[in-house]
């Protein structure tokens, strides 16, 4: 009786760690297709008359604004981007409109200049 017990929880375990293996694939795969899609479809799609570029990332974001990845997750935190429809999700993975974006610094030059303590889930 304890082998079959034995055997079962095997089984079991080795069954998960397969299910466990190929979730983690799909999901790389579904990030692949998602980053392929926006290549090929999404990163000039029209908008009216004016195209949006897509900024990938929370890194692509730093370095657009030219600032450490730490004050890019910091703005990303205060919801400021999200509020104003600039940044989205795509699966697991930020996504920002450009245009608006470049439109938003414009017009409002200071509205990024945050600290951590502004930031929405400091807040919460």
């Amino acid at each position: 009786m304890r082998k079959n017990i034995r055997n079962k929880k095997e089984v079991i375990k080795e069954l998960l760690k397969t299910m466990y293996e190929s979730a983690c694939a799909q999901k790389e795969l579904l990030g692949l297709l998602i980053d392929e899609f926006e290549t090929e479809e999404s990163s000039q799609i029209e908008t009216g008359n004016e195209p949006r570029e897509l900024i990938k990332g929370v890194n692509g974001l730093a370095e657009f604004l030219a600032c450490g990845t730490t004050k890019a997750q910091s703005i990303m935190n205060s919801g400021i981007l999200q509020d104003r429809n600039i940044a989205y999700r795509a699966g697991n993975r930020w996504r920002f409109n450009k245009t608006l974006l470049t439109r938003l610094l414009e017009e409002e030059p200071e509205i990024l200049n945050i600290t951590v303590s502004n930031s929405r889930h400091m807040s919460q």
